[in-house]
C-alpha cells in the first residue's frame, strides 16, 4: 500500500470496564486504519481480528468499516508532511512546553 493510497478504517463498540466512567452506555469505542488486507474480510471477521490486537473482549458491535475520502486522505497526509518538517527543524512531540 502506497503512502498515498486512500486507507480503510474501522469503528466498533465493546463492553468498557466496570471502572470506565467515561463510556456510554457500558461501550466504548475503538476506530483505527485496517493494515493487513482485512478490509476484504467481512466487518465482523475484520472486527475481531483488530479487537484481538488490541485486546478488547466481549461481543463487537456498531461495526463499520469504510475507506477514507480523498479530503480525509489529503489531510492525513498534510499532517504527516508537517510533522516530518517539525522534527527536521528540531520541534518534536517529546518537548512538551518547550517549543
Amino acid at each position: 500500500m502506497a503512502l498515498t493510497d486512500q486507507r480503510w478504517q474501522i469503528r466498533y463498540s465493546y463492553p468498557a470496564p466496570p471502572e470506565a466512567w467515561w463510556a456510554k452506555n457500558g461501550l466504548e469505542k475503538n476506530t483505527t486504519y485496517l493494515n493487513n488486507g482485512e478490509e476484504k474480510l467481512t466487518p465482523e471477521e475484520a472486527a475481531a481480528i483488530v479487537a484481538r490486537q488490541y485486546r478488547h473482549e466481549g461481543p463487537l458491535t456498531d461495526i463499520t468499516v469504510w475507506q477514507e475520502t480523498p479530503k480525509e486522505r489529503d489531510a492525513r497526509l498534510a499532517a504527516r508532511r508537517k510533522a516530518e518538517a517539525d522534527e527536521q527543524n528540531g520541534i518534536w512531540w517529546g518537548m512538551g512546553g518547550a517549543n
